[in-house]
């Protein structure tokens, strides 16, 4: 240990002579090695590995795989189901309540799409994928796929100067090479127009509103919470 210790602050230190130069110097402060520090030490003998059968014996009484195990996917309400309020339990978070509609809505809804599942997964086209896309390709196209539904690559190109065309076919790439196949392809930008005229009946209504603060100010309340944010509505 001592020659390891050296080594790593002399890495060119000669080896021969810095062990003699560590036992000559463990002489002068313990004394010359007596027959007790001769003697070697015995090393513990590794245990046998299980035989076969003790290791069957413990396989047949692991635990059952939970249904959640088996199939993920239980953990999303059928599409029937949903003007329930569903709530879920996930690691370190607590209660987690889903997105509900009422009777009528899910009546329109269910009539719409046929009681099929319909899922979107949507990246910005402004880089390339990770692993976390990988797992949200999972959840998208897999429920889709698993409910027998289909799913939209929503490309959500909401900031035409981070996007190009390169990330475009990249992501569309990495869909198929991951073995998923987009119902249909599409873009936010198709929608802009039903988007703004939804954003302002939401206003109409007094369910929403515009906030006519600048950057700074935005800023100074988000960080200092000096005043309260400045809105119009209209």
């Amino acid at each position: 240990m001592l020659c390891g210790l050296v080594r790593k602050r002399h890495p060119w230190g000669d080896a021969k002579a810095i062990k003699e130069e560590i036992d000559k110097r463990l002489v002068e402060i313990l004394g010359p090695k007596t027959e007790a520090d001769n003697i070697k030490p015995v090393k513990k003998k590794k245990e046998k590995p299980a035989k076969v059968e003790e290791k069957k014996v413990a396989v047949a009484t692991a635990a059952p795989p939970t249904e959640e195990e088996l199939n993920p996917y239980t953990i999303f309400p059928q599409p029937e189901e949903n003007f329930k309020v569903h709530t879920e339990i996930f690691y370190s978070v607590g209660n987690i309540w889903r997105a509900h509609n009422t009777k009528e809505i899910l009546e329109k809804h269910l009539k719409a799409t046929g009681g099929k599942v319909m899922t979107r997964f949507p990246p910005e086209p402004n880089g390339y994928l990770h692993i976390g896309h990988a797992k949200a390709m999972f959840i998208d196209f897999g429920l889709a796929k698993e409910r027998n539904g289909h799913c939209y690559l929503r490309f959500d190109d909401t900031n035409p100067e981070a996007e190009k065309k390169e990330y475009i076919d990249h992501i569309q790439e990495i869909a198929h090479w991951m073995g998923w196949e987009p119902y249909k392809v599409t873009y936010t930008s198709d929608y802009f127009q039903a988007l703004y005229e939804h954003a302002v009946e939401l206003i109409r209504k007094g369910l929403a509103y515009v906030d006519h603060q600048t950057a700074e100010e935005i800023k100074e309340y988000r960080e200092k919470k000096m005043k309260p944010s400045q809105v119009y509505l209209k």
